[in-house]
């Protein structure tokens, strides 16, 4: 929740610095005036040097630049040289500035397209603006890296690393393993193996991880909110000029309804995957063969109290086909098998659930099958209902293979 909020933050107001300048939003022309300046051509009228006396008698010199500023509106003259009147001590390097002006001459100048008569000849560095940006810069970077190594933290935890490491080289790995070559339409089981587990051989990898999901949502809330702050902005430039664009100004009020919606569903999403954890689940051999008996070890980390928690064994047929000029893809469960069901569980931090069960494959069981068209898929279905957090069913694909 803390990185996210500072991605967000710096994101958001990388976006609104960049936009603010861009439509030279009141903000940005109060709090960095010359970055909103526009660049053009003046040419000089007439050069002088200003003098003023001190309390203590020293004499002080500005160079002074009359210019004519051509724009489509109108032609503006004034006299200028920086922004900010600056006064020099030694008289030498004044005349020196203004002598690098001649009358009649063009030279290159800025000005604020708002107001043309605020031209100035020299720009200064903003180092205000440069803070600004590294600072959300830096809420940006560092907040993405948390929210990064956060959700590579969601498949695995410190402590299963850990034990990954001791138990690696006490695990026998041979099981029934079959070579993949023999079956060219049975898929391949390489990803299911190359995970030992803690307490039994293989550590299953979950289908479709929840750190995608969180990936994809985080990436829409940022995108929709960058695109927001752009309008909110682009509409607060046209009220300034007293020139609404109520078209505008009600898709802006649309769009940051949704972005507040994409944010509050993004951090309900880490608030809930948070508590209610990493699901594991171990299985003695792979690839399975029909008839044949396997254990299975599930761990239920997290925060929470599961109201529920089902473990199935499913099958399910899947197929490809045409329907008139479009390509369809159906799939039919043929096989649900409840392998255990739990219920009233309390899980807290440090204290995973864990519990090892029992499960077979049918003797007339269809074996994993892929091709073009169809395909066979076996899995692991872990269905628990948290108090809190809702329904959530992760999927763990294995590999059947024919009897033998």
């Amino acid at each position: 929740m803390f990185f996210a909020s500072l991605l967000f933050l710096g994101s958001i107001g990388l976006v609104a610095v960049v936009a603010s300048i861009a439509f030279e939003s009141v903000v940005a022309t109060y709090l960095f005036p010359e970055a909103t300046y526009v660049s053009g051509k003046c040419v000089v009228m007439e050069t002088n040097l200003g003098e003023k006396q001190l309390d203590g008698g020293e004499v002080r010199y500005q160079p002074m630049i009359l210019v004519h500023v051509h724009t489509k509106k109108d032609d503006y003259y004034g006299w200028t040289y920086r922004r900010n009147p600056t006064w020099y001590s030694d008289r030498e390097t004044a005349e020196q500035i203004v002598a690098g002006f001649r009358p009649g001459w063009e030279y290159p100048c800025w000005y604020a397209s708002y107001d043309p008569s605020t031209v100035i000849l020299r720009r200064s560095t903003s180092f205000a603006l440069w803070i600004v940006l590294l600072v959300f810069a830096s809420f940006a970077t560092i907040g993405a890296i948390g929210m990064f190594y956060t959700l590579l933290l969601f498949g695995a935890s410190a402590e299963r690393r850990s034990a990954l490491a001791k138990s690696a080289q006490k695990i026998e790995l041979i099981g029934d393993l079959l070579p993949p070559s023999a079956y060219p339409n049975i898929p391949s089981g390489d990803n299911l193996t190359n995970s030992p587990g803690v307490r039994l051989a293989y550590r299953l990898p979950i289908e479709v991880s929840p750190a995608w999901w969180l990936f994809a949502t985080l990436l829409f809330s940022l995108i929709w909110s960058g695109m927001t702050a752009v309008f909110a902005l682009a509409a607060i430039a046209d009220l300034e000029r007293r020139e609404p664009n109520w078209f505008l100004i009600l898709l802006t009020i649309a769009a940051i309804a949704v972005g507040v919606w994409s944010i509050y569903h993004f951090l309900r999403q880490i608030a809930l995957h948070t508590r209610v954890g990493p699901t594991y689940i171990e299985i003695s051999n792979h690839p399975l063969l029909p008839g044949r008996d396997y254990k299975l070890h599930l761990s239920q980390a997290g925060r929470m109290h599961i109201k529920k928690m089902r473990v199935t064994l499913v099958c399910e047929e899947e197929a490809t086909f045409l329907h008139g000029t479009d390509v369809r893809t159906e799939t039919a469960k043929v096989y649900d098998a409840e392998v255990a069901n739990f219920r009233g569980l309390v899980v807290r931090p440090g204290a995973p659930f864990e519990e090892q069960l029992h499960f077979q494959i049918p003797p007339a069981a269809m074996h994993s099958f892929k091709s073009s068209h169809n395909a066979v898929h076996w899995k692991l279905l872990v269905d628990l209902d948290a108090k809190g957090a809702g329904r959530q069913v992760r999927s763990f694909p294995i590999i059947v293979y024919p009897p033998v």
